[in-house]
């Protein structure tokens, strides 16, 4: 394993009517560069990012489009960076007393070192601890139980991932072999810096008073409608020759008219959810003030579709579920091998076909996983001589 460097292409040769691949030339951290050439094969498995962008510097890609960016073409296959699928959510946030869990419960049950200072009220040195008034003894010694239970037990608030409950259903709008839809509720509604940080919202606009609605007390809970199956497509291109540069990623969410129509469907139906939770239930959803403005809208009625994809457009952020950049049957075969290149493979969720319906992860593990049974046949190796 070389940590620090990058590959910048994959080196190949003619092979009779095609083409050979002979191994890779990469980038140390020192900007030195270095051939290694492959004895079997080369695997790349660099994402459906990384992995497009190293076929297409490769000179594997579209002909016009290498041409245009000084690479020569290689290989002319128009689908290399195309056929880019992602997920796509949407945060809802609803004030949810006796329901959510505050940031301040969730700290405690982290341990004393998430309640230091400057977040917290214990000092940042636990040095200092000893002059601390009862009041915060007592919470320091609360908060040190709560790890100590997650420590032995596995029990408790440290064990949760705070996304706590997932739907997956048909909207009726889709292929009705499969699903096309999924709901995730997260407990809390978390801080300002991860709104801005992981949604890449601003709280400011989206709320009426974040300080409130994101207080350490605040009992907010946040549904993440996902349409599971998008129609939509984007593509991975290159700015330039240089591996360095990263490359153009258009992702094209809701460019197809069945995507936004599902997508408000999906949101309908988490209100519905939250419409019908039991005991005291949840309430109105925050609508972003200028949203409302524009639609009209009144803290508590029923959001119209247009609100809802509105509020779709101007907030909705990707799941990190990219794939099928180096889709199987255009850009490799059914053992992930790439089309028209020997001794050359691609082993990650680029090669699915289409992005699957729900979370990609294990999906890609089993990628990982057939890949080496593949090449383990191919060489008359087993896998436990390899990888056992």
């Amino acid at each position: 394993v070389i940590t620090h460097a990058q590959v910048e292409q994959v080196l190949m040769e003619p092979d009779g009517a095609g083409l050979r691949a002979t191994g890779v030339r990469y980038r140390d951290a020192d900007g030195r560069t270095t051939t290694i050439h492959a004895d079997r094969e080369v695997v790349v498995s660099a994402g459906a990012i990384g992995s497009p962008q190293l076929l297409l510097l490769s000179g594997i890609g579209p002909s016009e489009e290498l041409a245009s960016v000084g690479v020569e073409c290689a290989l002319d296959n128009p689908h290399v960076g195309k056929h880019l699928k992602d997920h796509l959510h949407v945060p809802l946030a609803f004030p949810a007393p006796g329901v959510a869990l505050t940031m301040t419960e969730i700290a405690i049950s982290l341990g004393p070192d998430a309640l230091r200072a400057p977040a917290g009220p214990l000092p940042a040195d636990p040095a200092d601890d000893d002059g601390l008034p009862p009041e915060l003894l007592a919470l320091k010694a609360e908060a040190e139980r709560r790890v100590t239970e997650w420590a032995t037990t596995g029990q408790g608030l440290a064990s949760s991932s705070f996304y706590d409950a997932v739907a997956f259903f048909s909207t009726g709008l889709g292929d009705p072999h499969t699903h096309d839809a999924q709901i995730g509720l997260l407990a809390c509604g978390y801080t300002p810096d991860i709104w801005k940080h992981l949604f890449r919202v601003d709280p400011d606009a989206y709320f009426d008073d974040p300080d409130v609605a994101l207080s350490a007390d605040a009992e907010t809970v946040v549904v993440l409608p996902n349409p599971v199956q998008p129609h939509s497509e984007g593509e991975v291109r290159l700015v330039s020759n240089d591996a360095a540069d990263a490359p153009r990623i258009d992702l094209n969410y809701l460019a197809d008219p069945h995507d936004v129509t599902v997508m408000v469907a999906v949101m309908r139906r988490a209100l519905e959810i939250v419409d019908h939770w039991p005991g005291a239930g949840i309430g109105p959803l925050m609508v972003p003030p200028t949203l409302a403005e524009a639609h009209g809208h009144t803290a508590g009625d029923a959001p119209s579709d247009a609100l809802l994809e509105d509020l779709a457009r101007h907030y909705a952020l990707t799941v990190y579920h990219e794939t099928s950049t180096c889709r199987m049957g255009s850009v490799v075969d059914a053992e992930l091998r790439v089309i028209g290149v020997a001794r050359l493979r691609v082993a990650d969720a680029s090669v699915m076909p289409t992005v699957v319906s729900g979370n990609t992860n294990a999906a890609t593990i089993m990628i990982g996983e057939r890949a080496a049974e593949l090449i383990a046949a191919d060489h008359r190796m087993t896998l436990a001589t390899t990888v056992g």
